[in-house]
């Protein structure tokens, strides 16, 4: 029962010992030091002193004993705090600064330690920021590898123009799509890969011209899943109708080929009215590029059975996007064989959307 028991009591000590080691570890070893030897340092920052160009660091010497040691921005490359990798910048560079609150801040950065920054803005001078109020740093003169990873995540890859990619909503995602004014479309994410929409227009909702209620009425609804790291497929289906007039539709099937900012998608679908499908397939063709954080190119075509023999007939589209983290614009014009004898650019299309979620 003896030997049991300092047996269990030993055992006992070193988990404590081994608590309270992680725990000093955690409270020292916070962050990363890289040097340009190449070298990776655990360490907790204490200081960036961009004046006297030092940055001093609290580490864990051969001992175990914490000790603080300052560096030259010379032998310094970049450090991380959290996941946020720094680079290393000569006082007075100008950082564009995100908050948590969505707010965006550009200024010459003065200093910075392990809870505050200062930067000098324009016109307001010198202000202080508590580092966990910042969302991210990024020096404007870094190079274009590293802004891209800085920029804001797509609002929109779940679509193109009017049509859909195989990328799918996340559940409680959603967005509210206006289309000239009158159109008016939602969309919203009940699961992280199905999501279901439908849509009105302003003109045959509101209006009666003959004492009867005819309203264009759509929904719409589509799964998706990643089956790659740049491929997504997806399945579904849009349904339209003005009440006792006509119904059409069209289900579909998707592919998504890239990633959030710049993709392909190629679909095929059946479209039907009153319940007679088409004979041809319909084929849509299109895709994103971002141009840089705030601008894509995008581009939406149709190859669809037209006439009365099923005959082909091409739609194609093509315009900018311009985008802020929660609202966008398109600006884009439609064209075909036809509306180029009579308008060379095409037709204007316009649309805005506002996203929501997360």
């Amino acid at each position: 029962m003896n030997k049991l028991y300092v047996t269990i009591l030993t055992l006992a000590l070193l988990l404590i010992g081994q608590g309270l080691f992680a725990q000093e570890q955690d409270f020292y070893v916070q962050d990363t030091l890289l040097l340009k030897s190449g070298e990776a340092i655990p360490c907790k920052i204490s200081t960036i002193d961009y004046a006297n160009k030092q940055i001093t660091v609290q580490l864990m010497d051969t001992s175990g004993v914490a000790v603080f040691e300052s560096l030259a921005f010379d032998r310094v490359n970049a450090y991380i705090i959290g996941s946020e990798t720094q680079y290393i910048a000569n006082k007075g560079t100008q950082y564009k600064i995100d908050l948590q609150d969505g707010t965006r801040l550009t200024g010459n950065l003065i200093s910075e330690n392990d809870s505050t920054v200062i930067v000098e803005l324009k016109d307001l001078g010198e202000l202080k920021i508590q580092r966990e109020k910042i969302n991210r740093m990024i020096p404007l003169s870094a190079d274009i590898e590293v802004q891209k990873a800085y920029w804001f995540k797509n609002p929109n890859a779940t679509r193109l123009l009017f049509a859909p990619t195989a990328i799918p909503l996340r559940k409680g995602e959603g967005y509210y799509q206006n289309i000239y004014i009158v159109g008016n479309m939602f969309n919203v994410g009940v699961a992280d890969n199905f999501s279901i929409g439908g849509g009105f227009d302003f003109i045959t909702m509101f209006t009666r011209p003959d004492d009867s209620w005819q309203p264009f009425l759509n929904f719409n609804a589509k799964a998706g899943v990643k089956v790659h790291k740049n491929i997504h497929v997806a399945a579904g289906g849009i349904y339209a109708t003005m009440i006792n007039e006509f119904s059409a539709g069209i289900p579909y099937a998707l592919g998504t080929f890239g990633n959030y900012n710049s993709n392909f998608t190629t679909g095929l679908g059946w479209g039907f009215v009153d319940g007679d499908f088409e004979e041809k397939p319909f084929i849509m063709l299109g895709g994103m590029a971002r141009c840089s954080e705030k601008i894509w190119l995008v581009s939406e075509n149709w190859i669809a059975p037209m006439d009365e023999d099923n005959n082909y007939y091409l739609v194609i589209s093509y315009g900018v996007r311009f985008s802020g983290k929660k609202i966008s614009v398109d600006l884009a014009f439609l064209n075909s064989k036809d509306i180029f004898e009579q308008i060379i650019i095409g037709i204007p299309y316009v649309d805005f959307v506002i996203k929501f979620g997360e």
